[in-house]
């Protein structure tokens, strides 16, 4: 679908003339949600993330420009038989030049992400910053083990060290996941510790904990904003990070290794006012200026 917009795609920073040798970020759509348990809909959300990011304009909220950064829009990724194509997925993540940026699908197309990213960086400490309602964190979910509730679990069974794992907004918990939240060093900050201790307070001890790892990736999960900010997901969950939770966390994170980042569970048809999918872009090119900061530094 094309759309008449006020600016191009993703804000006028996509250049389709460059490669991913040239540009600075790898755009990579995953229209798949037959692996989410509860309410479909995700599959929808790269097409909607495109169509309105060219409504988008090329400043952060801080109005750093942005211009200068550049996206090389790869299209998506079609996933017919997640056995066999997340086996592709994970090898065009480890084969890229530059920084992914994934927009799902359920949260299972993050489970070859960070495969991918894990062999990327192999033989170096890739830490997770994990931003979720639920740990995902279960074995085996409504019968798969690529289950969109198993992705935390296959990243570390593909070396990826619980200590190198902050999880932030969890609120939501499955029998199969206690033991490794309690007891398998995971950093865990619910959204609960968020709204006593205040998302300045927590960031800090996050960036104390991955400032020792060589690479970060961010998987984030719409659904740790509250419903009342992001309806459109499969399994809302109420009691979550707000909008500004989320915009502090990741400005806070300017300075460390970031690598890559997935945006995932934004289901259009869920929320007809389309605030979920405005919450995805927005934290996508949040995430784009804390890059440019960086470089601009």
């Amino acid at each position: 679908m094309t759309v008449e917009g006020t600016h191009n795609l993703w804000g006028d920073l996509h250049h389709p003339e460059l490669s991913p040798e040239q540009a600075d970020f790898s755009v990579i759509g995953i229209p798949y949600d037959g692996l989410a348990s509860a309410r479909k809909g995700a599959a929808l959300a790269p097409e909607r993330l495109r169509y309105w990011s060219r409504h988008l304009t090329p400043f952060s909220e801080d109005r750093t420009r942005l211009k200068g950064m550049t996206v090389c829009d790869l299209g998506d990724f079609p996933i017919t038989d997640p056995e066999r194509d997340y086996v592709l997925v994970r090898q065009k993540i480890a084969s890229l030049p530059n920084m992914p940026i994934v927009i799902g699908g359920d949260h299972s197309v993050s489970i070859p992400v960070l495969q991918g990213q894990r062999v990327r960086y192999a033989g170096q400490r890739l830490g997770i910053l994990w931003v979720d309602a639920h740990p995902d964190l279960c074995d085996v979910f409504d019968g798969s083990h690529l289950s969109h509730a198993s992705v935390l679990r296959r990243a570390m069974e593909s070396g990826i060290e619980p200590f190198d794992i902050c999880m932030v907004g969890l609120r939501s918990w499955e029998d199969q996941e206690i033991d490794l939240i309690e007891n398998g060093g995971l950093h865990v900050y619910t959204a609960a510790n968020v709204a006593e201790r205040g998302m300045k307070n927590i960031a800090e001890s996050i960036r104390n904990i991955l400032n020792d790892c060589d690479a970060i990736h961010i998987s984030l999960d719409i659904d740790c904003l509250d419903p009342s900010v992001a309806p459109g997901t499969g399994i809302p969950e109420f009691g979550g990070l707000t909008s500004r939770d989320v915009l502090t966390l990741l400005k806070s994170m300017q300075g460390l290794p970031l690598v890559g980042l997935d945006v995932v569970e934004i289901a259009p048809p869920l929320d007809p006012s389309e605030s979920t999918v405005f919450a995805g872009l927005k934290i996508i090119m949040e995430y784009i200026a804390v890059i440019a900061r960086a470089r601009q530094k």
